[in-house]
């Protein structure tokens, strides 16, 4: 279907033999290439009469020869950058891509064509200076991997956590940011398998973490963190890296200002127990 189907022509290189036609439904890119550049002209021709609903059996069409198998390229599904100068700043990413990768780019924020890339399954933002995440990212529904290592993070927001992420996400690496606390919505991205949370100032952990059944592997290295919730008990780790926090020895007798999350009553009496015997 061409009707009113075509959002843009892009026909910069069409001398060369190549031209792009972006469709709106279903959000693909055509791309052609190696094409006789005045044939290429007049397809184009074509199609923008049909886009504009024109009557196109007056265009005079050279007959088309079925293209090999070997001939057509398939649509791109993954692309790794890994420096600013390859960072592509005038064209979009293909609409195609489940796996995008751009770390070492000195990216202040996250792109907003990257958030129209609705097939994404994994993105890797690692090794960036990204200091706030878009409440859009939420919107990427086939997300499952998600890779923020090495940002200026301060926060992830509870709106992510209400997002289609729920149902999505299984890998989150918030490592070597600048998080002090996770948000009490956090535990609602029940699908998450492995959490990677080190080198970041954590002084907490989310006091319903028990409801990510689902988790596997957690590393929370080199925090701040005085104590773990009592509802940490009922995760089934299979890997867990807690090394360089300075957890404390618990006293209920003595108060403790440095802690600004009350305990739990049951927390209370079970380290009551323990201290007494």
């Amino acid at each position: 279907q061409v009707q009113d189907n075509v959002e843009r022509f892009f026909t910069r290189f069409v001398e060369e033999g190549k031209a792009t036609v972006r469709l709106r439904e279903p959000p693909v890119d055509l791309c052609l290439s190696k094409a006789n550049a005045s044939n290429l002209k007049a397809f184009l021709s074509a199609v923008r009469l049909a886009h504009q609903g024109t009557n196109i059996g007056a265009v005079p069409l050279s007959a088309l020869v079925p293209a090999k198998t070997s001939e057509v390229e398939k649509p791109k599904t993954k692309m790794i950058i890994t420096s600013r100068r390859d960072y592509p700043l005038t064209k979009n990413f293909p609409y195609s891509l489940e796996h995008l990768q751009a770390s070492y780019c000195k990216l202040a924020r996250i792109d907003t064509r990257v958030l129209c890339l609705k097939k994404l399954r994994k993105l890797d933002l690692s090794h960036n200076h990204i200091k706030q995440l878009p409440a859009t990212i939420g919107d990427l529904t086939c997300l499952q991997e998600l890779n923020l290592h090495d940002n200026h993070l301060e926060s992830f927001s509870g709106a992510l956590c209400n997002s289609t992420l729920q149902k999505s996400l299984q890998f989150l690496d918030l490592s070597q940011n600048k998080i002090k606390a996770l948000p009490i919505q956090f535990c609602q991205l029940r699908e998450l398998v492995n959490l990677k949370l080190d080198d970041n100032e954590l002084i907490r952990l989310p006091f319903k973490i028990g409801q990510l059944d689902h988790l596997r592997f957690l590393s929370a290295a080199r925090n701040k963190l005085p104590f773990l919730p009592s509802d940490f008990r009922k995760l089934c780790l299979e890997n867990l890296d807690l090394f360089g926090n300075p957890f404390e020895q618990p006293n209920p007798l003595i108060p403790n200002i440095q802690l600004k999350i009350p305990l739990t009553l049951l927390e209370c009496a079970a380290r009551a127990t323990i201290n007494h015997r």
